[in-house]
C-alpha cells in the first residue's frame, strides 16, 4: 500500500480497539468473535451498498453518496481487521486488490465469500474477501490514503465510543 498508514498499523490499531471492546464490555478473551464479526460485516457491506446506490432502478437519484458510502467502507474495513485477527493473518502482506467490471458483480461476489468466513475455510475465504474489499473501494473511487485517513478518525470515534458506554 502507498500513501497512508501500513496495513500492519490498521491492524494494530483494531487490535487496541478489539482489546478496549473486550475489557469493556467483559467479553472473555477465549470467547470465539467470529461468527458475529461474519454477522457484522455483512452488514456493513449491505449499509454500503445502500450508499452506493447502485442497485436503487427505482430511483431517480441513483448517484453514490460517497462520504457517507467511505464511512460504511471503513467500518466494514474495522470487522475486516477484526476478523483478519481472528484468524491470525500476517500483519504486513501485499494484498491483490481484484476488482469486476460490474459494481453488482463485485458486491455479490464479496458477500458471498465474507458469508461462509466463519466456517472451516475462514483464513482462505478472508484473503480472498479482503483482495475483494480493496477492489470495491478502488471501484468506488477510494484512495488508500483517504481510506486509512477515515479509518485512523472513526477508529478514535469507536474508543471514545466505548468510554462513555456505546
Amino acid at each position: 500500500m502507498r500513501n497512508g498508514l501500513s496495513l500492519g498499523d490498521l491492524f494494530d490499531m483494531q487490535e487496541a480497539l478489539d482489546h478496549h471492546i473486550r475489557r469493556k464490555q467483559n467479553i472473555p478473551m477465549d470467547m470465539d468473535l467470529v461468527p458475529y464479526l461474519v454477522d457484522a460485516l455483512d452488514v456493513e457491506i449491505a449499509e454500503l451498498q445502500n450508499e452506493v446506490r447502485y442497485f436503487k432502478f427505482w430511483s431517480a437519484d441513483r448517484n453514490m453518496r460517497r462520504e457517507a458510502a467511505l464511512m460504511e467502507y471503513v467500518d466494514g474495513l474495522h470487522f475486516f481487521l477484526s476478523l483478519g485477527l481472528a484468524f491470525e493473518i500476517p500483519r504486513e502482506f501485499e494484498p491483490l486488490p481484484h476488482h469486476y467490471d460490474d459494481i453488482r458483480k463485485q458486491f455479490r461476489a464479496l458477500k458471498r465469500h465474507v458469508y461462509i468466513m466463519d466456517g472451516p475455510m475462514g483464513p482462505t475465504l478472508w484473503y480472498i474477501a479482503f483482495d475483494l474489499f480493496l477492489g470495491l473501494g478502488e471501484l468506488l473511487g477510494f484512495s488508500w490514503s483517504e481510506i486509512t485517513r477515515a479509518y485512523s478518525e472513526k477508529n478514535k470515534v469507536n474508543h471514545e465510543r466505548q468510554k462513555v458506554g456505546y
